[in-house]
């Protein structure tokens, strides 16, 4: 089924018995690319003009994980491990392509394309892993990360607790959760869009899910571009040098702050394009 929003169109399909909604435009080899956690289609959609420019060169697929968006999912918290939403990710390549895809994300999209490039090599063509969450070991992480897994495991309680709308109001009515109006507005609006009946379990379940052991890392023959920034324990500069440290054929970009890729698309997707060229 096919649906439209402004001039995008999103279509749906049954993906290891759940119903995800997607969006594929452009022409040329597939790359499929998952958003964060709590994210959805739209999360992506920013940059039109570079995000167009990238579309002439390859066939972009967008998706809502499972859970997440207008896609349905699990009501507990064990379908949501990286191996679940691997799986999902890898049903997609090979419904839409006859061959290996270029693979990424950001944050939880980042760690499915790794479980696809570790446990499904054959369909991965070369990788874009942007803002990876706290990979390895719980050993290996810093204090920056455990206290971002810490906030994410309160809001997990809260909403169990108190239900989604009551603890999104609460959360807008702390001083630190936003810096002016206009980003308190778009944070409740955020939030409030959760799925109800997922969020809870998304959040449980993703927070609890092991990663793989680093050293599978340098099992990683394709290509990989890694993307981070600094000053973010959920999506820490410690684990995306691990990973580009450990992946034999991989290039690191850091940006000096956080928020730097989502605040600058056509940065973003210049760097995409300097990787196709390196492909080419």
């Amino acid at each position: 089924r096919r649906t439209m929003v402004g001039m995008t169109e999103f279509e749906f399909a049954e993906v290891n018995g759940h119903r995800l909604r997607y969006r594929v435009q452009g022409k040329g080899p597939l790359t499929v690319f998952g958003h964060g956690i709590l994210g959805s289609i739209e999360q992506l959609l920013a940059g039109e003009e570079a995000l167009a420019r990238l579309e002439e060169r390859v066939r972009v697929l967008f998706y809502d994980a499972r859970g997440h968006g207008k896609s349905s999912g699990p009501t507990d918290a064990a379908g949501y491990t990286w191996e679940t939403l691997g799986r999902d990710m890898a049903h997609l390549i090979e419904t839409q392509s006859d061959g290996p895809a270029i693979v990424g994300g950001a944050s939880m999209g980042a760690a499915t394309a790794l479980w696809v490039a570790l446990e499904r090599p054959e369909l991965v063509r070369a990788m874009v892993v942007m803002m990876p969450p706290p990979l390895g070991h719980e050993m290996m992480r810093e204090t920056n990360e455990r206290q971002a897994i810490s906030m994410l495991e309160a809001l997990a309680v809260a909403i169990e607790n108190f239900g989604l709308e009551t603890t999104v109001q609460n959360l807008s009515l702390w001083p630190g959760f936003a810096a002016t109006e206009e980003e308190r507005a778009s944070r409740v609006a955020w939030l409030s869009g959760q799925n109800p009946e997922t969020v809870l379990h998304v959040i449980k379940g993703l927070v609890t899910a092991p990663f793989h052991d680093p050293e599978m890392y340098r099992r990683i023959e394709a290509p990989t571009l890694v993307l981070a920034h600094e000053g973010d324990g959920l999506h820490p500069t410690r684990a995306a040098r691990l990973l580009a440290g450990l992946a034999p054929n991989s290039r690191l970009l850091v940006a000096e702050r956080a928020g730097y890729w989502q605040e600058n698309p056509g940065e973003l997707f210049r760097e995409m394009e300097r990787f196709l060229d390196e492909l080419d």
